[in-house]
């Protein structure tokens, strides 16, 4: 279990009564998330999913498609605007369907080809039996 103290920029950034604007400043540190000892490297999925984080913050956290977590944390975010969170409904990881639940949509069909895998496994099986 990560003790908090040894990680109190990870600390700060989950904390409901950090600032908004300090949240952002979190956001933008220099660290290394490949390294699991940055502390900074962590503060921009931290701050995706804090309540006290601000709909501009949330939304430039939506938009880097180089961070995975960043971009979940903000889909489940209540504070991300609607219009940002229904742009990431067409995503093809885990933040389309956070996106689609936090708007009280349907998950995402399963794409032609995926459909077409599971018919044709499925007519194999019939056949094998």
């Amino acid at each position: 279990m990560t003790n908090h103290q040894d990680y109190p920029l990870r600390a700060e950034a989950m904390d409901p009564s950090t600032s908004p604007a300090r949240l952002d400043e979190l956001t933008k540190l220099e660290g290394d998330r490949g390294d699991c000892d940055s502390d900074a490297g962590w503060c921009r999925e931290f701050v995706a999913t804090n309540p006290s984080a601000s709909a501009e913050t949330l939304t430039e956290l939506s938009q880097d498609m180089n961070d995975f977590l960043a971009r979940l944390g903000a889909a489940r975010n209540p504070n991300t605007p609607d219009s940002v969170v229904r742009a990431l409904t067409t995503d093809w990881n885990g933040q389309a369907d956070a996106a689609r639940a936090r708007l009280g949509l349907p998950l995402k069909p399963a794409d032609t080809l995926t459909r077409r895998l599971t018919q044709d496994t499925a007519r194999s099986r019939r056949r094998q039996s």
